[in-house]
């Protein structure tokens, strides 16, 4: 009988180790996924910063900053929208340079995500002075869809856009006057 208690307290001695060491692999774990987490979370809070100072270096709002392609448009778009109704409503300096701003924010995002400049070069083309001939250039459309958005909102914002033009007109005017 003694062996008989032996052998279950041995057993219930293997079954708690066990058991220990299945909670401490558990902990163990848990402990890494909560730091791969935590790595995950500041890593992507700084590519967002990056990607929010690139933004902001090329004069775009940092607003859009991990968003998509069209919901970045939407969203500058929308901003245009705005401050054009602001425009219609309140000729003023303010209104009209955060319009400009706005309009100028969205070109830009344009530009930069939607048209691919290609340098191709000519082949066998000499200037008089022996050098290799500039390359052609070719613009490349990469989203029709944008593009028509993008000409849809500068024909409906034509009339503002008149009213930048005579503005600009009106200071280059000022400039010369003043240069003379």
């Amino acid at each position: 009988m003694a062996d008989v208690g032996s052998v279950s307290q041995s057993s219930l001695y293997f079954v708690a180790a066990q058991a220990a060491a299945q909670q401490q692999a558990q902990q163990t774990r848990q402990q890494e996924k909560t730091n791969r987490a935590q790595q995950s979370r500041f890593a992507s809070h700084l590519k967002r910063q990056q990607e929010e100072a690139a933004l902001a270096s090329e004069g775009l709002p940092p607003e859009i900053a991990g968003m998509d392609e069209e919901s970045a448009i939407i969203f500058l778009k929308d901003a245009v929208d705005i401050a054009g109704d602001e425009l219609k409503s309140n000729q003023s300096l303010e209104t009209i340079e955060r319009y400009r701003k706005k309009m100028s924010q969205l070109l830009k995002y344009v530009t930069r995500n939607n048209f691919e400049v290609l340098k191709l070069p000519r082949r066998g083309w000499r200037r008089k002075t022996g050098k290799a001939a500039d390359p052609f250039v070719q613009i490349q459309l990469i989203n029709q869809a944008i593009n028509h958005l993008t000409s849809d909102l500068l024909y409906n914002h034509a009339k503002n856009l008149n009213i930048l033009a005579r503005i600009e007109e009106i200071n280059g005017m000022i400039i010369d006057l003043l240069a003379a």
